[in-house]
């Protein structure tokens, strides 16, 4: 049965531009190789096309990062992925905090050879990396979702495509984020306050007619110095979208820092003008736009073809009390009748080549041929029949994506760490598989703790985005007898808490080895010492933060003659511990 499926639905790029910069990369690395071209520049060059150097140790291997615009992925396209995995990279595609898909372990010479072969699918890795407008974030569940206000997918679809390539988004001072959200509550966990420009659906009644409009965000940041974004806005029209981004880029880009890179993000902008001042110049600006005369459409598009209720999925009827299990967790239904929304979570985001082939074929099977990539590094499926939910859940069993505790604690998320980069302290994947182990061995914390998020970062720049999270860590190296011990952060109480945002607060610096049965500890405390109905935000602010550093005070302070040899080594590994750094490129 044909699913009428849009492909161009995620195409944002232009197929000239993309053979023009795969000929590019080829004349780069050759020029490169023969001495023409340095290091450095070929540095910037590459990364602008999405491709970053892994670490020191790694030389001539690098990290493709693939764009994936508000998350939407087809099957055509997820089978070209599992290919370049098996034939170019090490066999796994990362799904990211920012629904990109990464491939690492690609050897220099193959990366003409990669872009083209994602280009003939219609995917890019242009300014995925660099500084640069980078992927557009948005709902997952946007046109299914039952509390979204309207899809966002064709604006951010609109956007994504009108700054790609754009003159505003070459040259920035420094990288920029931007997101799109149907509802307010966080629900498709976008979070809009932790980016430059976060949008979230909004309604206005005017004469009798109700206008789609945006509220609009400025301003949030991670990273060392994280930011809360103002509310530029509670009620920016659709119409005005491009307008007030370009007017917003452009600000960004007359008074962004270029001296100083670690004050070059636009949240630095807003402390220097204040929002007040910053609204002034955006109005001002956009206005001037607006006098240009430019007008820009939005088709009403959203994804097409979900198969029809009668014909159902003919063979497995027996639901097993796993499958319910999966299901209360995995599973929401629709705002449309009898269809639901099914995650997938691999653990910390990774799939194999054999299971991104499988995923290719359950989306055409039992849905419409396309999924969408999560904040929590998940895959979603949609329009998925209640009367083949038994079905899938077989089939995904089958390949191992069949993992109760998406959208809970058990799903946790973790950037790659040292194991690529080079700006990584310590193996944060190694860290995020111990910790999923945890909550697998212990089941019915998920449906009491189902709230929480844990999220991991393999240095303090929060790609793992650590600050956001209920219980965050970020690398770190804690010295004993002159050795270095692979330590992390400990962090808590962040996230979104009764319409109020709130970073995560330090309680201390826990050995790798250790960071399980703190986990433990606090969640157990927790659980035992709340009051009735108070959820984690509220007993963290009870009891503060003073007394979770108590809790944990024994595996903080090491004393010499418990250093035993384990300690000195990171999870995951076999070798003694050192903290290696280089350049980090997410900071070029």
């Amino acid at each position: 049965m044909s699913l009428y499926v849009k492909e161009e639905l995620n195409t944002i790029d232009d197929p000239v531009r993309i053979v023009e910069d795969i000929q590019g990369m080829r004349d780069a690395i050759e020029r490169l190789r023969n001495g023409e071209l340095s290091d450095e520049e070929f540095r910037r060059y590459r990364l602008h096309r999405g491709i970053y150097g892994q670490r020191a140790d790694q030389q001539g291997f690098n990290m493709v990062r693939v764009k994936v615009p508000y998350g939407l992925l087809t099957s055509k396209q997820l089978i070209r992925l599992g290919e370049i995995a098996r034939t170019f990279a090490d066999g796994i595609a990362h799904v990211t905090t920012r629904q990109d898909i990464q491939l690492h372990w690609v050897q220099l010479q193959n990366i003409p050879a990669v872009m083209e072969s994602l280009a003939d699918v219609g995917l890019t890795t242009r300014e995925a990396c660099g500084n640069s407008v980078r992927n557009i974030v948005g709902s997952p569940l946007a046109g299914v979702a039952k509390d979204e206000l309207f899809d966002v997918t064709p604006y951010a679809r609109l956007l994504a495509k009108h700054l790609l390539r754009n003159s505003l988004s070459q040259q920035l001072p420094r990288k920029f984020k931007i997101s799109f959200s149907g509802s307010s509550d966080e629900s498709d966990a976008i979070v809009p306050w932790i980016h430059d420009i976060g949008f979230v659906a909004s309604l206005k009644q005017e004469d009798g007619i109700v206008r789609k409009g945006f509220r609009v965000f400025v301003g949030g940041g991670l990273g060392s110095q994280p930011r809360v974004a103002d509310v530029l806005e509670e009620f920016m029209p659709v119409e005005q979208l491009i307008p007030t981004a370009e007017a917003i880029l452009a600000i960004f880009n007359t008074l962004g820092n270029r001296e100083n890179r670690n004050k070059a993000r636009m949240k630095f902008v807003l402390w220097k003008l204040g929002l007040d001042g910053f609204r002034h110049r955006v109005n001002e600006e956009r206005l001037r736009i607006l006098q240009l005369g430019r007008v820009f459409t939005t088709e009403e598009e959203s994804e097409t073809g979900y198969l029809p209720l009668q014909d159902g999925f003919p063979g497995y009827t027996k639901a097993s009390i796993e499958f319910q299990r999966w299901a209360d967790f995995n599973v929401i239904s629709q705002k449309q009748d009898e269809y639901n929304v099914v995650y997938v979570n691999p653990t910390i985001g990774d799939l194999t080549t054999d299971q991104l082939f499988s995923l290719s074929d359950l989306a055409n099977r039992f849905s419409n041929g396309n999924v969408r990539t999560t904040t929590q590094q998940d895959i979603v499926l949609r329009w998925i029949r209640s009367s083949d939910l038994v079905a899938l859940y077989q089939e995904l069993k089958r390949v191992g994506l069949h993992q109760a505790g998406a959208q809970t604690i058990a799903n946790v998320t973790s950037c790659p760490g040292a194991d690529t980069c080079n700006l990584g302290i310590t193996h944060s994947r190694a860290l995020g598989k111990e910790l999923t182990q945890l909550f697998l061995r212990t089941p019915d914390w998920i449906e009491v703790l189902k709230d929480l998020r844990i999220k991991i970062s393999g240095c303090p720049n929060s790609c793992g985005q650590h600050h956001i999270a209920s219980i965050g860590f970020y690398g770190a190296a804690k010295n004993v007898n002159g050795r270095q011990i692979p330590s992390y952060i400990m962090m808590i109480g962040g996230g979104l808490n009764s319409g109020g945002q709130s970073f995560a607060d330090t309680i201390g610096k826990i050995p790798a080895r250790y960071i399980v049965e703190a986990v433990s500890r606090i969640l157990r405390t927790f659980l035992t010492q709340r009051t009735e109905d108070e959820n984690f935000w509220q007993y963290v602010e009870r009891v503060g933060v003073r007394s979770f550093r108590e809790e944990i005070k024994d595996l903080v302070d090491i004393r010499s003659e418990q250093a035993n040899d384990d300690l000195f080594i990171d999870l995951g590994e076999k070798s003694a511990f050192i903290a290696k750094t280089g350049v980090g490129e997410c900071a070029v």
